[in-house]
C-alpha cells in the first residue's frame, strides 16, 4: 500500500470536498460526518469536476448534468453516467489524510 498524504482533516470540513493530485490523478477528497472518502474527480458522463458537486449524505450529484456518485464505492447511481468511477482507499493519521493510488 502506497499512502500519499493529500490534506489535512480541518482542510475538508463534514459535508464538503477539496480535490487533490495522486500520482497524476486528480480525485476527489469527500468529508462525510467525519469520514473520509476519495473517488475519480472525473464524472465518465461529460468530464465535469465531481468534487464541485452538491453531497447529500453518500452521494454526490455531478454539477454539471445531475448524474450520481456513492463516494464510498465510486459506483453511479442514476443517469446520465452509465457507468462507476475509481474508490480509493482513505486512512487519517493524526490530522493527515492519506490516499492510497496504485
Amino acid at each position: 500500500m502506497a499512502l500519499t498524504k493529500v490534506a489535512t482533516v480541518w482542510e475538508v470540513p463534514v459535508g464538503k470536498a477539496k480535490q487533490v493530485t495522486v500520482k497524476g490523478r486528480t480525485i476527489a477528497l469527500f468529508n462525510v460526518d467525519g469520514t473520509f472518502y476519495a473517488i475519480d474527480d472525473t464524472c465518465p458522463h461529460r468530464g465535469a469536476p465531481l468534487w464541485e458537486g452538491e453531497l447529500s449524505g453518500r452521494e454526490v450529484i455531478c454539477p454539471w448534468h445531475g448524474a450520481g456518485f456513492d463516494v464510498t464505492t465510486g459506483a453511479h447511481l442514476c443517469p446520465p453516467a452509465r457507468r462507476d468511477v475509481t474508490a480509493y482507499k482513505v486512512q487519517v493519521v493524526g490530522d493527515a489524510v492519506q490516499i492510497d493510488v496504485p
